[in-house]
């Protein structure tokens, strides 16, 4: 299992807006992309040591194929509207996946 997040950063003030395009756009992947293929899914904000301003898209996929397969499904039509809106809201050279293999999950 692996635990991929979208790290992006975005001007203040902007964290609910930019939450709500990403609530769509998260839909609108699960519904049309390969992003069906993902197991739980996070969005986080930061909040305490961590800036308002950093949002993480957070995916859990069971194999690096699937997730290369959802990264691959992203040029959907259905997903243009949301990526173009939230585009002018990433903070220059901010975006970043990381990708992290799950070595033990509890509850």
């Amino acid at each position: 299992m692996l635990r991929c997040e979208w790290h992006i950063d975005i001007p203040f003030g902007r964290q609910a807006e930019v939450v709500a395009i990403l609530k769509a756009w998260n839909l609108a992947k699960f519904e049309h992309t390969e992003f069906r293929r993902v197991k739980a899914h996070r969005l986080l904000v930061g909040h305490v040591g961590v800036s308002p301003s950093h949002v993480v898209d957070s995916y859990v996929f069971e194999t690096l194929a699937d997730f290369e397969a959802a990264l691959r499904s992203l040029s959907h039509p259905a997903l243009k509207p949301h990526s173009d809106a939230v585009a002018s809201l990433i903070a220059p050279g901010s975006q970043a996946w990381r990708v992290l293999r799950i070595v033990e999950e509890q509850r």
